[in-house]
């Protein structure tokens, strides 16, 4: 027996100054136990009512929000709405690609809507995902920056999702989050608008499936904007072992009409901290962690507050005032115990740019000794789901 999941798309509907699109998702039943026995999940993606999402985004977009969830549940996911036929075609190479890579936990499942739209060429500026983060930051500086290449698309907005790294039920303090992080956008003349979602309900590994979720509310847009910018977080060659999702998923999860392009493969970590360094309002407001309850701000105590910290002291000489205090000995002492996948990536990195700035602190000398002997990963190797 078939086991399919069906998607009711819903038109978008106005409320004051923001508009939602929803669609209910009925799964099979065996798939509901997943759900606490819930076989219907609604499902809503909020925007400024400037959006004015065009009917097909809106069925890619919870095409996009389920098809992780469908592949590790149904056989089958059927939109009963408009999409757009490429990315039938995209998404159906992902599923290959995600059996491959982790066939234990995904199949590919058949895909199919009531209508498709044929491939439309994309116009308009570009519009990043903006978190706060190092590497939306860096996207965001080198789009719209004093340096930024003038043959590239313009960049006209930056999104920021409720619903992502900040639990959608946690309001206020994704209210803090989104004060905090306009100062960075706009000291360079670019609007951070607001959306919300609740996509993460769907049961899908996150780490998986955020480049699809990521490309489904900025494919909302795609009547104003011509493409999508996701900042990564690796080079490519370090993506290849460490997080090949990085590489493979934007153009899988893309149509003609909106395209996701993944942003910064030019630029180690160190290297965006680098380029950022001048920008004051980077060093003041740069929010990295994403530890629970540190939503408004940098704890200082986790494995990607140390890196980012050090990277940022080993470019400007100085503690970074984004963090609580100036990091050390101790810090690279926990990190160095830590356990974290991208451990030894990353004390390579700071220990490589910390020698070549000429920095002499013991912190310094700890980690050479811990990386001393150590074998390096396998190519291939992928870093495990959180």
């Amino acid at each position: 027996m078939t086991r399919t999941a069906r998607v009711r798309v819903d038109a978008p509907r106005r409320t004051g100054d923001v508009v939602e699109c929803a669609a209910e998702v009925r799964w099979p039943f065996r798939a509901s136990l997943f759900f606490h026995g819930r076989q219907r999940q609604r499902l809503w993606i909020r925007l400024p009512v400037d959006a004015g999402p065009d009917p097909v985004a809106v069925g890619d977009a919870f095409l996009l929000s389920t098809v992780f969830g469908a592949m590790r549940l149904c056989d089958r996911l059927h939109v009963h709405g408009t999409v757009s036929e490429d990315l039938l075609v995209h998404l159906a190479e992902l599923g290959r690609l995600w059996h491959e890579r982790a066939p234990d936990r995904y199949r590919p499942a058949a895909l199919s809507a009531d209508a498709v739209r044929p491939p439309v060429a994309a116009t308009g500026p570009s519009v990043l995902t903006f978190s706060g983060g190092l590497d939306s930051a860096y996207s965001l500086w080198k789009h719209a920056g004093p340096r930024r290449d003038p043959t590239q698309p313009t960049l006209s907005a930056c999104v920021m999702v409720g619903g992502f790294d900040c639990p959608v039920q946690e309001r206020d303090a994704f209210d803090a989050a989104f004060r905090r992080a306009q100062s960075m956008p706009g000291s360079l003349g670019v609007p951070l608008l607001r959306a919300e979602t609740n996509v993460r309900v769907v049961k899908q590994y996150w780490s998986h499936s955020v480049t699809a979720s990521i490309a489904a509310v900025l494919g909302l847009r795609r009547a104003s904007h011509g493409r999508g910018l996701v900042g990564v977080g690796f080079t490519p060659e370090e993506a290849r072992r460490w997080w090949p999702q990085d590489e493979t998923d934007p153009p899988l999860v893309s149509t003609a009409a909106f395209p996701l392009v993944a942003d910064g493969w030019e630029a180690d970590r160190f290297q965006k901290a680098d380029a950022v360094a001048t920008w004051p309002e980077a060093l003041q407001t740069l929010r990295v962690c994403f530890r629970p309850g540190s939503w408004t701000a940098n704890c200082g105590d986790c494995f990607k507050c140390w890196v980012v910290a050090f990277f940022l002291q080993i470019a400007t000489g100085r503690p970074a005032p984004c963090f609580p205090r100036e990091v050390g000995l101790v810090e690279a002492e926990q990190m160095i115990a830590c356990g974290n996948p991208n451990l030894d990536l990353r004390l390579g990195q700071i220990l490589r740019h910390a020698k070549a700035r000429g920095v002499d602190a013991p912190w310094v000398g700890a980690i050479e000794r811990a990386l001393a002997g150590r074998a390096a990963p396998p190519t291939g190797a992928h870093a495990p789901t959180p």
